[in-house]
């Protein structure tokens, strides 16, 4: 049984966390050991062990903590991990150390389009400590290709897949609206996001300032908590929304919050890769507002699945929610689009496919396209020790010193270089010393 070990350094409760969650559990399923290492009073810590993933505390001060390398050793020699996929920037460097020191192969995600630094040590955690790097979206990873100069061969774009159990149409919005004390012929915005300066809340509620005379009958809904929750409240007292705005705080209940508006909207001007609370409310039918940035235009395409307008513009926010309460069946049939759209291609069974993809070609040694063709049934050929030579001359196969190929490997039938065994073993160390 394969034993896959995610990392998290964070200490927050994101899109980020809720996908190592989700595609733990969907992992677990499919028969794979998944293990999850991260801060012991973290937020996913409690949630894994909620939900039954197997959950193991790792603190993680700074970059090249000493301590938690050698912890983390110990926990994936302990329980005999075959991948470690690391999440954030910290347990990166920690835990991709301590793989190479076992012998591991590592996978690097990318969650968010913030830029990374262009400094060798930004080079050296994508594209040398780790084997492969995940993005959860096509514009991270044209930016780490093209602004970065990583090598697109070791990047591949999975972007976050809805869960179709958890988030299926026939969910009841009402009883949310209830709750709330909220109208049925309210007209309800709302953004289920994490309280961070990057997802506009703030150029939200100034559009919902202008918008209150034209649409009396307005409220927005902000569900989510974070580092921002203080600024947001005062904003809301400071320019009379008390009556206008309902801030919820974290809400288990994403499905029936999202099911209950008339229309979703995410202001964000910074950093989104494919949002999940987008996905989730293209998936149940819920019209969408949204701005460019980051990887959102990969889901959200304008006048077909939803409305895009540019960041950090209240005006054109102003005038999209406006249209939308004046276009309402309009609104419902780009809806339906989006919805077509999720169902097809963004789901959690698509999401965990392509991911498990990647862990059979580390595993099997093979090529991309030859891994992608074998049968679910089949078990790929187990990983190899760095210290075995064997492996070396595998996993420094597409390096220059492997050129030209004379030969095949009688295993995996993956070409051998025309060089003679002690010549190549020489420079496979001095190749891996630089890694």
């Amino acid at each position: 049984m394969i034993g896959i070990l995610h990392t998290e350094w964070s200490k927050g409760w994101g899109g980020q966390e809720i996908r190592i969650i989700e595609e733990s559990l969907e992992f677990i399923k499919r028969g794979y050991r998944m293990m999850i290492a991260c801060q012991p009073d973290s937020r996913i810590f409690r949630v894994a062990q909620e939900n039954g993933v197997p959950v193991i505390p790792l603190k993680m001060r700074i970059a090249l903590d000493p301590l938690a390398i050698w912890k983390c050793r110990q926990i994936i020699k302990s329980n005999s991990i075959d991948i470690v996929h690391t999440h954030s920037s910290v347990d990166s460097w920690c835990c991709s150390i301590a793989s190479i020191l076992v012998g591991v192969p590592v996978i690097r995600s990318r969650h968010i389009s913030a830029p990374i630094n262009t400094n060798v040590f930004s080079f050296l955690l994508y594209m040398r400590l780790a084997n492969r790097v995940i993005s959860s979206g096509k514009i991270i990873k044209k930016k780490m290709v093209e602004v970065n100069g990583y090598d697109p061969q070791k990047i591949i774009s999975i972007p976050t897949g809805v869960n179709e159990k958890t988030f299926s149409p026939e969910i009841n919005g009402p009883s949310v609206r209830e709750e709330l004390k909220i109208r049925k012929d309210d007209f309800l915005l709302g953004i289920v996001a994490m309280l961070r300066s990057w997802k506009g809340h703030c150029y939200l509620l100034e559009a919902v300032k202008e918008l209150r005379e034209k649409i009396p009958n307005i409220k927005l809904l902000i569900a989510g908590d974070g580092p921002q929750e203080e600024t947001i409240r005062n904003t809301i007292r400071d320019n009379g929304l008390t009556g206008t705005v309902i801030m919820t705080g974290y809400r288990n209940d994403v499905p029936q919050i999202l099911r209950s508006l008339n229309l979703c909207v995410l202001p964000s001007y910074s950093n989104e890769g494919a949002p999940q609370a987008i996905l989730q409310a293209m998936a149940l039918g819920v019209p969408i507002i949204a701005t460019s940035a980051g990887g959102i235009e990969e889901v959200v395409r304008n006048g077909q699945t939803g409305i895009i307008v540019p960041p950090r513009d209240v005006q054109a926010l102003s005038k999209a929610i406006n249209w939308a309460y004046q276009n309402k069946e309009e609104c419902l049939k780009m809806a339906h689009k989006a919805s077509e759209l999720i169902w097809n291609n963004f789901t959690l069974a698509r999401m965990t496919d392509k991911t498990e993809r990647v862990y059979r070609e580390l595993l099997g040694w093979g090529r991309p396209e030859q891994v992608a063709a074998l049968p679910a049934n089949v078990s790929p050929i187990k990983f190899k020790s760095f210290r075995q030579p064997k492996f070396r001359l595998h996993f420094f196969r597409n390096s220059p010193l492997s050129t030209p190929w004379s030969s095949k490997c009688k295993e995996c039938d993956c070409p051998l270089p025309s060089v003679k065994p002690k010549k190549l073993l020489n420079q496979t160390k001095k190749t891996y010393l630089t890694r």
